[in-house]
């Protein structure tokens, strides 16, 4: 909110103006009480005025999803704060550590280290995890929170990810690049190959598609090609 510059010297320095509630709004995967709590220790008591948005955002930094903020001044003595959240998409191996990753490919921290071989850990994922999404594996030996993956496999994984239907999208167990293209593997055990990222909206309907076929006729497929999505191929279970 944009306020002149008479009003504002005067409300930066008058008590009419502290701060005595604070009002979050948007949080979906983010802890409402832990957001609060920040926000509370830090502005409860300060000058309405005086609360920006950069202040926040760092206020709420520790927090995983958050990816920014807007903030309204109720006026006299309410601070409302409209979060905005990062969607997570993957879990993403790099060296001996998974990560987490957004669908825009930013890193969003560090989940939990990696013993097992790396055939072993992509297929199953990490251990102990809430969240059921897809695993993808990195060439860098660690990522760093806040950036974006710079990653060819990576993001070649998540514009896929980003293509497939939501309902698609929660049966894939990981990614990777073959020598053929990306190959998906699904939480049946069900191979998928996609070939090149082109073409991917009409790859992930023939993908839909085939899966919905098979699943209507109860019977379980164990491998998809949908590299040319006009003629997909699947092979049954015998």
């Amino acid at each position: 909110m944009l306020l002149p510059a008479g009003l504002y010297a005067w409300g930066s320095r008058s008590s009419t103006f502290t701060v005595d509630d604070v009002v979050i709004t948007g949080v979906r995967r983010t802890s409402q009480t832990r957001a609060l709590q920040l926000l509370e220790k830090r502005f409860l008591g300060r000058n309405l005025f005086r609360v920006r948005t950069d202040d926040v955002e760092r206020t709420l930094s520790p927090l995983l999803f958050v990816s920014g903020v807007r903030i309204d001044r109720d006026f006299p003595s309410t601070l409302r704060v409209r979060v905005r959240e990062h969607v997570p998409a993957a879990y993403v191996l790099a060296g001996d550590t998974w990560y987490l990753v957004s669908r825009t490919g930013v890193v969003l921290g560090a989940v939990r280290d990696e013993d097992r071989a790396t055939k072993v850990a992509l297929q199953r994922g990490p251990r102990d995890v809430v969240r059921r999404l897809p695993a993808v594996r990195a060439a860098a030996d660690r990522l760093k929170r806040g950036r974006r993956v710079a990653d060819d496999d990576v993001e070649a994984a998540l514009l896929v990810l980003r293509a497939l239907p939501a309902e698609t999208a929660a049966q894939v167990a990981s990614v990777r690049t073959t020598a053929g293209g990306l190959r998906l593997r699904t939480r049946s055990a069900v191979t998928v190959d996609l070939g090149a990222t082109t073409r991917l909206a009409a790859k992930a309907t023939a993908l839909a598609a085939v899966l919905s076929y098979y699943s209507e006729q109860k019977v379980a497929a164990t491998y998809i090609d949908v590299s040319v999505p006009d003629r997909p191929v699947a092979r049954p279970m015998l």
